[in-house]
C-alpha cells in the first residue's frame, strides 16, 4: 500500500509518498498550477497500481480546491484531515517545534496508516460550491448588518427619534425615506403625494397618523443638522439596498443547488432552506462520521471533560469548527421549539428545572445534531416519532 501525503500552501504543494513498511518512494514539491499537477500525476502514474493508494490531505480552506477536482477527474481518492486532528497528531510524535511543510507532508502520510480510509467521492463537489456561496452569503448578511449599523449611529445625531417611530427597527419603508429625504427639513416638508407613493411602498402599513406623526417629529427633533451625516444616511442606505440585491442573487443560486440535492435536513420543522444549506454545505459527507457523537463535536458542541482518578467534572462547550455551522444551529433551535412538539415539551421541562436558556439551548443543538445525522445517513424525511 502508497500512502500520499500532501501539505496544501497558496502556490506550492508539499508531497511524500512512502509505503506501509516505511520505504519512501518520493519527495517533491509541485506547483498550484497545471505544470505542478501534471508533475504530481507522473509520480502517482509511477507508482505500482495493483497495490491501494491512499492520499491524504489536510482540510485547509479553498486552496486545494483544485488540486482535489484534479485528483478526481484522473480517479484518485483522497481524504482530508482536520487541521486540529494533524496538530494533535504531530504533537503526540514529537517534542521538537520544528514545523515545515515537508515535515507536514510526512505527518500525514503516517496518519493515513492510522485511520480508517473513508475517501470523498466526486458527487460531493457540488458541495463545496454550496459551501462557498452560503458563506459569501453569510459575509454579506454581516456587512447588511454593519451597514444599519451605521446608519443608526447617522440617525442618533441627525434626527434620534425616527428610528424609535419605526418601534427601533429599520424597514424598507423606513430606509426609502431616509434615502430619498436624508434630513429632518426634507422629510417635515413632505406631502400628500409623498404619502401615496409610501403607503403603496409599505403595502398599507405605513398609514397617515404615521406619516403625521413622523413629519411632527422632524420638525421638533433634537438632532443636530450635519451635511456629512445626511451623505452618510444616503451611501449606508443605498449600500444596504445593493448587499440585498446580492444576497437574493447567491440565494437563488443555494436554491438551485439545493434542489437536486438529496439532503434531508430541511424536512424538519422549524429549518429553512437556507439553514439547510449551511448545515450541509459546511458538514458535506455525513457518512464520513461513525457516530452523531463525532458530529457533534466536529460542530462544536460536546463538552469538555476532565477526569483524574475518582474525580470528574465537566466544562464548556468546546466550540470548534465552522463558527457559521455552530452559529445557524443555534439558530435553528429557536424554530424546533416553536415546530416540534416534543422539542417544546423538552425545553419547558428543562426550563421548569430552573436550567439555563443557554444550557437548554445547547442540549436541544446536541439532540437536533443526531436527529440531523440519523436523516442523513439513513436517507430518510423527519418524523416526529424518530425523537426520543
Amino acid at each position: 500500500m502508497y500512502l500520499v501525503g500532501i501539505d496544501i500552501a497558496k502556490y506550492k504543494h508539499q508531497c511524500f509518498i512512502a509505503t506501509t513498511h516505511g520505504e519512501v518512494i518520493k519527495e517533491f514539491s509541485f506547483d498550484n498550477n497545471s505544470n505542478g499537477f501534471k508533475v504530481l500525476l507522473e509520480h502517482l502514474q509511477a507508482l505500482d497500481h495493483s497495490y491501494e493508494i491512499k492520499i491524504g490531505l489536510e482540510a485547509t480552506g479553498h486552496y486545494g480546491n483544485t488540486l482535489k477536482h484534479f485528483l478526481s477527474a484522473n480517479s484518485y481518492t483522497f481524504v482530508e484531515f482536520n487541521p486540529y486532528l494533524t496538530k494533535q497528531f504531530f504533537k503526540s510524535t514529537t517534542i521538537r517545534k520544528t514545523k515545515t511543510d515537508k515535515i507536514d507532508a510526512r505527518m500525514l502520510a503516517r496518519m493515513l496508516a492510522s485511520v480508517d480510509y473513508k475517501t470523498l467521492h466526486t458527487k460531493y463537489y457540488h458541495i463545496n460550491e454550496l459551501k462557498s456561496l452560503c458563506r459569501t452569503r453569510n459575509s454579506l448578511i454581516e456587512s447588511r448588518s454593519n451597514t444599519l449599523v451605521q446608519i443608526t449611529n447617522a440617525l442618533d445625531i441627525i434626527f434620534p427619534e425616527f428610528k424609535r417611530h419605526f418601534n427601533n427597527r429599520l424597514g424598507l419603508t423606513a430606509l426609502f425615506i431616509l434615502e430619498k429625504y436624508t434630513s429632518p427639513k426634507k422629510i417635515a416638508k413632505l406631502n400628500k403625494n409623498h404619502f401615496e407613493k409610501l403607503y403603496k411602498l409599505s403595502r398599507g402599513k405605513f398609514t397617515y397618523p404615521n406619516f403625521r406623526k413622523l413629519k411632527e417629529l422632524a420638525k421638533d427633533t433634537v438632532g443636530i443638522e450635519s451635511k456629512s451625516n445626511e451623505l452618510k444616511l444616503k451611501l449606508y442606505t443605498k449600500l444596504y439596498h445593493s448587499y440585498n440585491t446580492k444576497i437574493k442573487i447567491l440565494e437563488a443560486e443555494i436554491e438551485e443547488i439545493m434542489s437536486y440535492t438529496t439532503s434531508y435536513i430541511k424536512t424538519i420543522p422549524g429549518v429553512s432552506l437556507m439553514s439547510a444549506a449551511n448545515i450541509l454545505g459546511e458538514v458535506g459527507d455525513f457518512t464520513l462520521f461513525s457516530n452523531p457523537a463525532k458530529l457533534i463535536a466536529f460542530v462544536g458542541y460536546d463538552i469538555a471533560v476532565y477526569q483524574s482518578g475518582e474525580s470528574k467534572s465537566y466544562g464548556k462547550l468546546v466550540k470548534r469548527g465552522s463558527s457559521l455551522l455552530r452559529k445557524t444551529v443555534w439558530n435553528i433551535v429557536l424554530g424546533c421549539i416553536r415546530e416540534v412538539p416534543v422539542i417544546n415539551d423538552y425545553y419547558y421541562k428543562k426550563k421548569n428545572e430552573g436550567k439555563h436558556r443557554n444550557v437548554i439551548f445547547s442540549s436541544i443543538a446536541r439532540k437536533l445534531l443526531r436527529i440531523i445525522y440519523y436523516l442523513e445517513t439513513n436517507q430518510v424525511s423527519f418524523d416526529q416519532n424518530i425523537i426520543r
